[in-house]
C-alpha cells in the first residue's frame, strides 16, 4: 500500500469512526473495543494497529515502504521512519499508534472514550486544508510536523 493510500486509509478510518460515533453507532469503535466495555484500552488500540500494519504490509516483510504507501501523506513516511532507513518497521508504526493514542486520551486514564475520539476527530478536521485552522499538509492532522531545529550556538569569539 502506498503512503498516500496509507494516509487516506487511516484518515478515512478515523473519519468513519468519528461519523459512526457521532451517529451513536461507533462501528469501527466497536471493532477496536474488543471487550465491549465502551472504551478502547491501549492494548486494544495496539492490537488494532497491529492488524492494520499486517494488512498494509503487502509483501509481508515486516516493513512498510514507499511502494506499499503512496500519495499526499508522504510526510507520514518520513515522520514515522525514526531510524531513517527509508521504511517503517512494525515497531515504528506501533510507536506512531501509541503517540496517537496518547494524543486522543485527553484525560490520560489509559483509555479512549467515544467522546475523546470525537473531540480528537473534530480537532483533526479543523487542522486539515480548508478547515478553520487549515494546514498546508493533510498529514499534519494526524502527525503534526516536528519542531524546527534550534539555532546553532554562536562560535566563540564571534
Amino acid at each position: 500500500m502506498s503512503l498516500t493510500r496509507f494516509f487516506v486509509a487511516t484518515t478515512v478510518a478515523a473519519l468513519a469512526t468519528a461519523a459512526a460515533v457521532a451517529q451513536g453507532g461507533g462501528g469501527m469503535f466497536r471493532t477496536a473495543d474488543s471487550n465491549g466495555d465502551g472504551l478502547i484500552s491501549r492494548a486494544e488500540a495496539t492490537a488494532e494497529a497491529t492488524t492494520r500494519f499486517t494488512a498494509m504490509d503487502a509483501n509481508k516483510d515486516g516493513f512498510l515502504t514507499t511502494d506499499e504507501m503512496q500519495g499526499p501523506g508522504a510526510r507520514m513516511m518520513t515522520r514515522g521512519d525514526t531510524d531513517g532507513d527509508g521504511k517503517i518497521s512494525r515497531a515504528e508504526f506501533l510507536a506512531q499508534a501509541d503517540t496517537r493514542f496518547s494524543r486522543i486520551d485527553a484525560n490520560k486514564d489509559g483509555q479512549i472514550s467515544r467522546e475523546e475520539l470525537t473531540a480528537w476527530m473534530d480537532r483533526a478536521r479543523a487542522m486539515r486544508p480548508g478547515g478553520p485552522g487549515g494546514r498546508a499538509d493533510p498529514a499534519d492532522a494526524i502527525a503534526p510536523p516536528p519542531a524546527p531545529p534550534s539555532p546553532a550556538p554562536a562560535a566563540p569569539g564571534n
